[in-house]
């Protein structure tokens, strides 16, 4: 059941405890059908390289979607109380907005604003996942769950002006996710009037993790149930890149449902049986339109969505079905 919450404040700072992983990352889409992540690594996804960088991956409608990357060297990523601040300019935030402006050397830049519409939200405290043997934690923040962007995009040599909505989360832990991430899904859908996002992990050890927030005009609501078949989906095929299909959630007791289309054309990223340490890890991220229902009827959102397979040495030990 999802509950009203109320505002909190939050650090959208640094941690970079040890040992540790951690990421800031950000998504913009537009109605006509662009999607970008910037995302801002303090490590790699594994927390097995500790050099910062910056990536962009690029989705326009009609073109084939590029990735680019920024080192980071001699950057500093400041710690302030409160605001994120990157470099000289490359990223800095404020109560009301984040501002940006990441050249990428031999292709191009991407610059713009981002207006919050809507405070942080944290559920169960930012905790995803304790462990108890060893007291590690992963951490999972919604810095920025709704908002607008206007920025420029310049790719080798072509300048485009955007429009849209935005969003941003914070992920970090003392527990790397290879060890204790089975599968996950993740997506943020969103308009000028409503935003949902849902989270659903399941763990190594065969627990099953969830998390929901929506934010609208009536107020600001977060859950720890989603009723979806997306993960096990996923989680049964051979080749998830392949994934065609259309998606639902449902939460706040069946009240609400979020339904949007995944397939090959919308895939923006596809890391598949990379070999990352010990593990065998795949990374899908896909754009997507859908609608949410409910309370005052049928919306159209656009967002993203992803999955995340990680595969230890030792895949027998790993659970074979999801069971709540």
């Amino acid at each position: 059941m999802l509950e009203k919450t109320s505002v909190v404040t939050i650090s959208n700072t640094s941690h970079r405890p040890l040992p540790y992983f951690e990421w800031f990352y950000f998504h913009f889409v537009t109605d006509d059908g662009a999607a970008l992540n910037l995302i801002l690594h303090e490590t790699d996804i594994f927390g097995l390289k500790l050099k910062p960088y910056i990536s962009l991956s690029v989705s326009l409608p009609g073109q084939e979607p590029c990735y680019l990357r920024r080192d980071l060297d001699g950057v500093v990523i400041a710690r302030e109380p409160t605001f994120l601040r990157v470099g000289e300019g490359l990223i800095s935030e404020s109560d009301r907005a984040v501002c940006f402006d990441v050249p990428f050397p031999g292709r191009g830049y991407f610059r713009g604003e981002i207006t919050k519409l809507a405070p942080p939200l944290m559920i169960k405290d930012g905790i995803l996942y304790e462990d108890p043997r060893t007291g590690g934690s992963s951490h999972w923040i919604v810095q920025i769950p709704h908002a607008t962007f206007t920025g420029i995009l310049q790719l080798d040599g072509l300048t485009r002006r955007l429009r849209g909505t935005a969003y941003q989360d914070h992920q970090w832990g003392t527990i790397l996710i290879q060890e204790f991430v089975s599968n996950w899904v993740w997506g943020h859908f969103s308009n000028e009037q409503v935003a949902v996002v849902f989270f659903q992990i399941l763990a190594q050890n065969g627990q099953l993790i969830e998390r929901v927030a929506m934010v609208n005009d009536e107020g600001r609501y977060t859950g720890t149930a989603v009723e979806t078949s997306y993960l096990d989906t996923l989680f049964q095929t051979d080749r998830p890149a392949k994934f065609d299909d259309s998606v639902g959630v449902n939460f706040l007791n069946q009240c609400m449902q979020l339904d949007f289309g995944v397939s090959p054309t919308g895939l923006m990223r596809s890391r598949i049986g990379e070999e990352q340490g010990h593990h065998s890890a795949s990374y899908l991220r896909w754009s997507a339109t859908g609608t949410i229902q409910g309370g005052c009827g049928s919306q159209p959102l656009h967002g993203i969505s992803e999955y995340i397979r990680i595969r230890p040495a030792m895949y027998g030990s790993l659970p074979k079905s999801i069971h709540r």
